[in-house]
């Protein structure tokens, strides 16, 4: 008897947690191929440049991160996306994948091997996504595409 009211419970709850997720739909969702789709929308930004020094020399070894700066209920957040060192050409190449909406990016240019390629300032710069140049479509779902911005950067000795 108690096998059976078990049966009978499991199904019933089972029915009516299915209806109740079927209701949970967002009103953001996107329905594509007839597949209901949740996520955030995002684009790739391939971030690269040439880090000189006042002269116009090429500066190895100088690491250049990429910050998010998010504003979410009038508190700022900041997260470290990536970052890499400068080559022997002076170049820096990062790639992230943000949807630039109410969120700033930041490059941040930090001298970390010391006197070694001489001494320079750090400095911090805004990336600025209307100078960015889309060069792939996106895929027409969340996926917005992928753009390039050139972003050379010039530091003075300290």
């Amino acid at each position: 008897m108690k096998v059976r009211i078990n049966r009978w419970y499991n199904t019933i709850l089972t029915a009516l947690l299915s209806l109740l997720g079927y209701g949970c739909s967002s009103e953001n969702s996107v329905e594509m191929y007839g597949v209901m789709m949740y996520g955030v929308p995002s684009a790739e930004y391939k971030i690269s440049g040439t880090v000189t020094d006042e002269g116009g020399k090429a500066v190895e070894g100088i690491k250049t991160s990429v910050k998010q700066i998010s504003i979410y209920e009038d508190k700022t957040h900041a997260f470290s996306i990536d970052s890499v060192m400068t080559n022997t050409a002076g170049h820096y190449d990062v790639t992230v994948n943000v949807f630039p909406l109410n969120q700033e990016i930041k490059l941040l240019v930090e001298d970390v091997d010391g006197d070694a390629n001489g001494a320079y300032q750090n400095d911090t710069i805004d990336i600025d996504y209307n100078n960015a140049q889309k060069i792939k479509e996106g895929d027409g779902t969340w996926n917005n595409g992928t753009f390039t911005i050139k972003q050379d950067i010039k530091l003075k000795k300290k």
